[in-house]
């Protein structure tokens, strides 16, 4: 490892919370898994605009660019400047895993609000973000 601690875009900080061995390929889900035993490893991560630690392993990242619809990055960035906006973070900024999970906690039910219905992951996610809430189980 060089040192570096992931580089993570705005709502990856969000959703890799509740990211639980679902991917778009075993080779994705297997960085993800990466991605966050580098955090639980104590590694302090670096908020990024545009493709970060999560993106290189996406079979839709083309260019720099997410490529999975026509519109996607444009979406993705409004994603990421609504979360660092409710977590307090810019670019650029340090952070630390526990702080963020804390933070994810405290902003959760407006991030659902805004964010989650109409997400790709919505069903993957809704589980743990409702265990995480406190939501009973159904």
């Amino acid at each position: 490892m060089n040192g570096r601690g992931p580089r993570i875009r705005g709502h990856h900080l969000i959703c890799l919370q509740f990211f639980h061995g679902e991917g778009y390929s075993p080779k994705f889900a297997h960085n993800l898994f990466h991605v966050i035993d580098r955090f639980t490893h104590g590694a302090t991560g670096t908020v990024v605009i545009g493709p970060d630690d999560v993106c290189a392993a996406c079979p839709a990242l083309e260019n720099g660019r997410c490529a999975q619809e026509p519109d996607s990055e444009e979406a993705i960035r409004v994603l990421d400047a609504l979360a660092l906006e409710m977590l307090e973070l810019e670019a650029d900024e340090e952070f630390d895993w526990g702080v963020a999970t804390l933070s994810v906690q405290r902003i959760l039910e407006r991030w659902r609000a805004l964010a989650c219905d109409g997400c790709d992951w919505e069903e993957v996610c809704r589980p743990l973000i409702d265990q995480t809430a406190g939501y009973p189980r159904t």
